[in-house]
């Protein structure tokens, strides 16, 4: 994905916020609501669940995701995470996440 097309997913999550704070929360609200959830990722060699965006993130601990592994829910850092064939939009939104990082 070329810079250009980040850089205006990341306008669009960010626009009118002041500060690293309200950025942060522009891209959390963006990607909470428009990822496709459940997303397929790997974490550390295993498949897990993505089922969500955990209220656990901030801009210290950055964004934590909600995700299921077997019978067991936990949580990891969403930039952690290697997604497993994510729907068009999810991969947008994630490489944007990545591109806001610094990645």
């Amino acid at each position: 994905m070329d810079q250009k097309r980040l850089r205006e997913l990341l306008d669009e999550a960010t626009v009118d916020c002041y500060g690293e704070d309200e950025e942060f929360s522009g891209v959390l609200v963006t990607l909470d609501e428009n990822l496709n959830f459940p997303l397929q990722a790997e974490l550390l060699g295993d498949i897990v669940e993505v089922t969500g965006l955990s209220d656990r993130s901030n801009l210290r601990r950055g964004i934590v995701a909600d995700i299921k592994k077997g019978e067991r829910n936990t949580t990891a850092n969403l930039a952690d995470l290697t997604f497993v064939n994510p729907d068009p939009t999810s991969a947008e939104l994630l490489a944007m996440y990545r591109y806001w990082l610094g990645e």
